[in-house]
């Protein structure tokens, strides 16, 4: 082995944003970009990696020193974390309304399903809030920091380089452009759709929100 296989927390941010870059550069500029990478001790084909390599199939191979994937299995606080984030999603206004579309459309749809096609800057699979296969369709619902500037989701910057902010309209655009491409029926909703309150969350009148629903969904209902 050439590198290493374990690296801080300080050190796998630093070599994915190089990764990150190299993906998107130019055959001269990754040689360079290559080169600040094994100095960072990462070397690609100590892993069986072509050159190619994204961001996730770095994080894929490497260990990763204090907190790693197993580490982290094995900690309770992370597991209660997790807990917490899924809890919070099952009762958000996006799991509220993909409800009612399964109501409607009287099928259960995949959540966060993930298409091969539809990837992020670091070839990461980026998910669709619902998928319906009978139905050949995805429904996306926007929320408030789909269409304005919201600064606790905006402020940090991802490993492209980019805000949040920027990057959620940019992987907005892509799904928009990209499912239909691909003979995929796309179908958005928005919380100015539904009757909401003045920090944009619905105010969850099921009987018309369900309504609404169904107006715009009555092509697909069998």
């Amino acid at each position: 082995m050439k590198g290493k296989s374990i690296f801080t927390n300080i050190e796998i941010d630093a070599i994915s944003k190089l990764i990150a870059k190299k993906v998107k550069a130019d055959s001269t500029t990754q040689k360079s970009l290559r080169a600040k990478i094994r100095k960072l001790g990462f070397y690609a084909s100590d892993f069986g990696l072509g050159g190619g390599y994204t961001v996730a199939d770095f994080l894929r191979v490497i260990k990763q020193k204090n907190g790693g994937p197993k580490e982290a299995l094995k900690n309770p606080n992370v597991k209660r974390e997790k807990s917490k984030a899924k809890t919070k999603r099952s009762s958000s206004d996006e799991a509220y309304i993909l409800d009612l579309c399964d109501e409607v459309l009287k099928q259960k749809g995949i959540r966060q399903h993930r298409f091969d096609f539809l990837r992020g800057d670091t070839g990461v699979k980026l998910p669709v809030d619902a998928f319906y296969p009978a139905l050949n369709l995805v429904i996306e619902y926007m929320e408030r920091q789909h269409s304005e500037p919201v600064k606790f989701f905006d402020r940090r910057e991802t490993v492209s380089g980019m805000s949040r902010g920027e990057q959620r309209k940019k992987y907005d655009a892509l799904r928009q452009t990209e499912i239909p491409k691909q003979g995929i029926n796309l179908e958005l909703f928005s919380y100015a759709d539904f009757g909401h309150n003045g920090a944009k969350r619905l105010l969850r009148n099921r009987e018309r929100d369900f309504e609404i629903i169904k107006k715009k969904l009555t092509k697909y209902i069998k």
